[in-house]
């Protein structure tokens, strides 16, 4: 099968190709990042078209560790240990359970007593194991909650800055605004006191004309009256 894209692929696509799980992918993929190919793609971690061969290759070596691993527990603890192996599956709590007696049991030890020889704590191997898989599934959500947080602070961030830009903008209009009003309130001021002055103007003329019209109308009645009466009134 062609890899989904050419190029680029996912854990998903990874998984389709290899017939792993996904949970596997991931999991191998937090404990051997430095020799699988990747890069981010927004919050997606992406792999390169040859990841899928190392994913395939590092899961053969994982299974053969175990393999070998099985083996030597077959060859120490004896036909017992594989019998109850096959017989029962530890539960959570039971796995647990037994964690805490075989640690007692290496506390007594450590203080003097000894275990029995020849025997390899299976459960707690199988505990370890399924801790460092949970573990392994912690820290995957811790990193991805991180990754989210930076990108909502950086959003955040984004939204603040453009938000104090729209601020600055808005008090240098309020500020331009002030300004034609303070202009326009002088230039009215300065209207109505030229108003004022050019109606006092006005009406000093007024009364001037007026005045020299009255001069005007007693001269006419002078020179309208005989040259007898004018000469009576000299």
């Amino acid at each position: 099968m062609k890899p989904p894209g050419g190029k680029i692929l996912k854990t998903a696509d990874i998984a389709e190709l290899t017939g792993l799980p996904e949970e596997d992918i991931r999991d191998i993929a937090q404990r051997h990042g430095n020799r699988i190919p990747s890069r981010k793609m927004g919050r997606i971690q992406v792999y390169d078209e040859k990841a899928a061969a190392i994913f395939s290759a590092i899961a053969q070596e994982d299974r053969g560790e175990k393999t070998a691993l099985s083996l030597n527990t077959e060859d120490i603890s004896g036909p017992a240990v594989k019998k109850k192996a096959k017989t029962s599956t530890p539960s959570r709590l039971s796995s647990i359970t037994k964690s805490r007696d075989e640690e007692k049991k290496t506390a007594k030890a450590t203080a003097g007593e000894t275990a029995p020889a020849g025997r390899v704590p299976t459960q707690l191997i199988n505990t370890v194991a399924m801790q460092g898989q949970q573990f392994s599934r912690f820290a995957e959500r811790l990193t991805a909650l991180e990754n989210a947080a930076h990108a909502d602070r950086e959003a955040s961030r984004e939204r603040i800055e453009l938000l104090e830009r729209q601020v600055a903008a808005l008090q240098e209009q309020m500020e331009a605004v002030d300004s034609w009003i303070h202009y326009s309130d002088n230039r009215l001021d300065t209207g109505a006191s030229r108003t004022a002055e050019l109606a006092e103007e006005t009406h000093t003329w007024t009364e001037y004309v007026r005045q020299e019209l009255v001069h005007v109308r007693e001269d006419l009645a002078y020179l309208s009256l005989p040259w007898w009466k004018r000469r009576q009134q000299k």
